[in-house]
């Protein structure tokens, strides 16, 4: 899988009752599914994200600045659940936005790598740092920085559902997810599922690509009169957990 990624991603949210019509839309297009195995065509995502203790990461967003970032650690795949050694891989992720552009940069580690580091044990990040090669071991670095050197703590545990298909034709590849069910937790470890309620009955489309969107995907947002929106899954979640643990005064 891809460790670096250089693309744009629009988000449009709908309806949640609109998705099974735009999904078919989709796939009646040309449009394949990512994962078509899985159980009713769908995959959970989970994310952990770090901020720092003024919440930078939360407050950029909020004040609609042109440059900003968030650092993750992200499991896809299967319902969130106790990490042990059965869990899916832990991607440490870095997505960086730079006004319509996105920047994301990953490095995949264990599970029992995972929990090393969240114990602040220098071995393991020498450890697993000696494993990776360039530009794996150049990533996981920055990411350990940025932990340190900006005294970021995990803040909030996010988890979707996802379904997901793609579309290639001639040089506009693009991918298009389809979230929902989201799902918010204060928390600092994949322990539990998530009950805070973020999404309310809505859904997020967001179009993935590179260069231009191609006529089927023009057609879906001419169809269903979609309008962009710059959502945010990691602010929409830190507003709703507020509501539960707000800051002291």
């Amino acid at each position: 899988m891809q460790n670096t990624f250089f693309r744009f991603e629009f988000k449009y949210p709908v309806p949640y009752s609109l998705i099974p019509s735009i999904e078919s839309d989709f796939m009646n297009m040309g449009f394949e599914k990512d994962s078509p195995s899985l159980l009713d065509g769908f995959y959970y995502v989970s994310s952990i994200y770090f901020d720092t203790p003024t919440l930078s990461d939360y407050s950029d967003k909020a004040g609609g600045f042109l440059n900003r970032k968030k650092v993750r650690a992200r499991i896809y795949g299967q319902e969130i659940q106790q990490i042990n050694p059965d869990s899916p891989t832990i991607w440490l992720e870095i997505k960086e936005k730079h006004d319509m552009m996105i920047h994301k940069r990953r490095v995949a580690i264990t599970p029992a790598e995972w929990a090393g580091l969240l114990e602040s044990r220098n071995f393991a990040y020498d450890k697993i740092l000696s494993r990776l090669k360039n530009p794996e071991d150049s990533i996981f670095s920055e990411f350990v920085y940025l932990i340190a050197c900006e005294a970021r703590k995990p803040y909030v545990v996010v988890q979707y559902k996802r379904r997901a298909m793609h579309y290639y034709s001639e040089k506009k590849p693009v991918r298009v997810t389809l979230d929902y069910d989201i799902r918010a937790e204060k928390n600092s470890s994949f322990c539990k599922t998530p009950s805070e309620d973020v999404s309310h009955d809505m859904a997020i489309i967001e179009l993935k690509f590179k260069e231009a969107l191609p006529w089927p995907v023009k057609f879906v947002i001419e169809k269903y009169n979609l309008r962009r929106d710059a959502y945010s899954k990691y602010a929409k979640s830190v507003d709703a957990v507020r509501r539960l643990y707000p800051i002291s005064r």
